[in-house]
C-alpha cells in the first residue's frame, strides 16, 4: 500500500488518506483483479505456549479511549440510531471451490472475492501475493472496509517464535483470548506497513464463545491529519479515528483461522453504519472444512 500519511479537505467532506482509499481500490477490477462476484438479489454500487497463557508476558498498548465514553463505541453509540435509520444488507455466499464463508455486507458495498492463482494465500504459510486476503468489500467513497483473511494457525504462532503442539482447535487450547488477539493485530499490522499510526488493540472488547471457536475485539487506529485546524473549523474535531470491529474463527476444522475485520472512520461508526459493520461481522459464518466420510 501507499506510505502517504496525510489528508487533505476538500469542502467539508474529509477525503481519507491514500493509503486507505488504495486499500479499496486495489480490490476493483480496474486495478486488475477478477470481476467482482455478485450475488442473487445483489448488485454493484460503487513450544512456548505457557507465553500465550498469560497478557503479561505479552506488551499490549493500553486502551486511551480517546473521547469515547464507552471502551471503544465512538461518542453517540451507533446502537442508538439503529432504529433511526436501517442500513439495507445483502448477503454474499463465497462461490468458491470449496466455499469457505458467508457473509452479511451493507447493499452498496462493492464485493470482491480473490481466486486469481497466486493471489490466494498459500495453505502452509498464509501468504499471497496480497497477504492473507481472500475477500473484500466495501464503500470506496467513505472509506468504510470489510475484509475477510484466512491463514494457518501453526504459521501464525511460528512467526511469533513459537512451537505450536497438541490441540489447536479452540482459542481456549492455544491460549490466553488477548494475547491471542494482540497476535492477530501484530500479524495484520505486519501486512499493512503503509496504514497511519499503530492500531490500538482495546483489551476490554475481547471476548470468547462458550464453545472456544470464536473471538472478536475491536481496535483503534489515529488517522494523521494535515491540516488539523482545518479539521476543527469544518467537522468541531481535531483528531480523527478509525475503529474496527473483527471476529476470528476456528469453525473450519482445517487447520486454519480465519478473520473478519469491519472499520469506518469513527465519525460514520458512531451513526448507522456502523451499526451495519458490527452486523457485518456478527453474520460471518466459516463453512466446515473438515474431511467428509
Amino acid at each position: 500500500p501507499a506510505s502517504s500519511k496525510t489528508m487533505t479537505m476538500t469542502g467539508p467532506r474529509i477525503l481519507v488518506t491514500t493509503a486507505v482509499c488504495l486499500t479499496l481500490a486495489r480490490s476493483a477490477s480496474a486495478f486488475g483483479f477478477p470481476e467482482p462476484a455478485v450475488n442473487e438479489g445483489s448488485t454493484m454500487s460503487g513450544g512456548r505456549r505457557s507465553f500465550l497463557q498469560s497478557t503479561a508476558a505479552i506488551t499490549a498498548a493500553s486502551w486511551t479511549g480517546g473521547k469515547s465514553n464507552a471502551p471503544w463505541v465512538p461518542p453517540a453509540s451507533a446502537v442508538d440510531v439503529e432504529a433511526a435509520v436501517e442500513v439495507p444488507m445483502k448477503r454474499f455466499v463465497d462461490n468458491a471451490k470449496p466455499s469457505l464463508f458467508v457473509i452479511d455486507v451493507p447493499q452498496r458495498f462493492f464485493a470482491i472475492r480473490r481466486s486469481a492463482k497466486g493471489d490466494l494465500p498459500d495453505e502452509k504459510t498464509g501468504q499471497g501475493r496480497r497477504g492473507g486476503t481472500i475477500f473484500s468489500a466495501g464503500d470506496m467513497a467513505k472509506a468504510e472496509v470489510v475484509g475477510v483473511e484466512r491463514f494457518p494457525v501453526r504459521n501464525l504462532l511460528e512467526e511469533e517464535g513459537y512451537s505450536p503442539s497438541g490441540d489447536l482447535s479452540t482459542f481456549t487450547s492455544i491460549g490466553d483470548p488477548t494475547a491471542i488477539a494482540t497476535l492477530l493485530l501484530r500479524r495484520r499490522e505486519k501486512d499493512k506497513p503503509g496504514t497511519q499510526g499503530a492500531a490500538v488493540l482495546n483489551k476490554d472488547s475481547v471476548a470468547l464463545s462458550a464453545d472456544g471457536t470464536t473471538l472478536t475485539f475491536s481496535l483503534k487506529q489515529q488517522i494523521n491529519v494535515q491540516k488539523p485546524e482545518l479539521l476543527l473549523e469544518q467537522e468541531g474535531i481535531s483528531e480523527l479515528y478509525r475503529t474496527t470491529v473483527a471476529k476470528a474463527t476456528l469453525a473450519s476444522n482445517d487447520g486454519q483461522m480465519m478473520a473478519v475485520f469491519a472499520s469506518a472512520l469513527d465519525q460514520d461508526f458512531a451513526g448507522p453504519d456502523g451499526v451495519a459493520l458490527q452486523k457485518a461481522v456478527d453474520s460471518f459464518l466459516a463453512l466446515d472444512q473438515s474431511p467428509k466420510n
